[in-house]
């Protein structure tokens, strides 16, 4: 299990093209084992909303990279996203909430047949090349790997 909260120092950024910048999330880098079908839930007090990425998350476009979303597939308004995952490959878990401003605690349960390593992403930054955005990303150095 993985846990964490999302406080107001959390980065903020708008959900979708058509929503402010004020809602808090993390972001989690998420790697696997073995390939094959995992699960990730959220489990908090407050509705979450989560969004699975390929590589990485640009918070300027959130549609860049993402394979799935969810907000209340799982009980009293968690997200479940159930997902082919590679071992070869790196995902980015986002986790916000469905309204904006709210923070909280919340926790991340991961099934499947292997290991599960979430690390916590600490901060994107970002800088203009060449007319594109180069993302760059610094982790924690702690990593919380799930046993299964």
């Amino acid at each position: 299990m993985y846990s964490s909260a999302l406080t107001t120092d959390s980065q903020t950024y708008g959900r979708t093209s058509c929503t402010s910048l004020n809602y808090y999330y993390e972001t989690i880098q998420v790697n696997v084992v073995k390939t094959d079908w995992y699960t990730l839930s959220s489990n908090s007090s407050l509705d979450t909303y989560g969004y699975l990425y390929k590589d990485h998350f640009n918070q300027f476009n959130p549609s860049e990279n993402l394979l799935l979303r969810d907000d209340d597939g799982c009980f009293k308004n968690q997200f479940r996203l159930v997902t082919y995952l590679q071992s070869s490959a790196r995902y980015v878990l986002v986790v916000t909430t469905y309204y904006s401003n709210v923070t909280e605690t919340f926790s991340i349960v991961a099934f499947g047949p292997d290991n599960v390593i979430l690390n916590h992403i600490s901060k994107y930054l970002y800088y203009l090349v060449n007319n594109q955005h180069r993302i760059y990303e610094t982790l924690v150095t702690s990593i919380f790997p799930l046993i299964l």
